[in-house]
């Protein structure tokens, strides 16, 4: 029986951008010798998107186990980057937030993703670039509702 799997289909493709992606910010992260290893970096970089959050919450964020989150956080907190707190709003979890001397580390991380940027818009034009990151934005949020929806309905009929 033939299959029919497309390589280019979005899965495929957006799935490719992303390891591709990935892998060039790592090589800037490691080439600029930012005191961070790239898994820091990533940590970091979604940080300072989202001020202080949850261990667990930053874990889905970065799509990774909360276990492998708390080692890169361990790392962090030592080199005085994070620190966590207790979350006020849940005696259980803590918040992780970033300390003033993430400042610099987060600014040599924001230039090596400009440059893993530049590498891969290279030749293309800005309307295009515009275009492209609309629709992956409006995916990106289809997506997220029908992630919440779904979680909900999960909730739902578990309790």
């Amino acid at each position: 029986m033939a299959h029919s799997i497309d390589p280019d289909s979005l899965g495929f493709l957006l799935n490719d951008l992303a390891r591709l992606m990935r892998s060039t910010f790592e090589a800037e992260i490691e080439a600029a010798a930012i005191p961070v290893t790239p898994a820091e970096a990533r940590v970091l970089a979604h940080m300072s998107r989202g001020g202080a959050l949850q261990q667990t919450r930053l874990a889905c964020l970065l799509g990774v186990a909360p276990m492998s989150l708390s080692i890169f956080i361990d790392r962090l907190e030592a080199a005085g980057l994070v620190e966590r707190t207790p979350d006020p709003a849940d005696r259980r979890a803590k918040l992780v937030s970033l300390t003033p001397a993430a400042d610099p580390v987060l600014t040599q991380i924001a230039l090596a993703g400009r440059r893993a940027r530049v590498l891969a818009t290279d030749g293309i034009d800005a309307a295009a670039l515009d275009r492209f990151s609309e629709t992956a934005r409006r995916i990106r949020d289809t997506l997220d509702t029908a992630r919440r929806s779904r979680d909900a309905n999960i909730r739902k009929q578990t309790s």
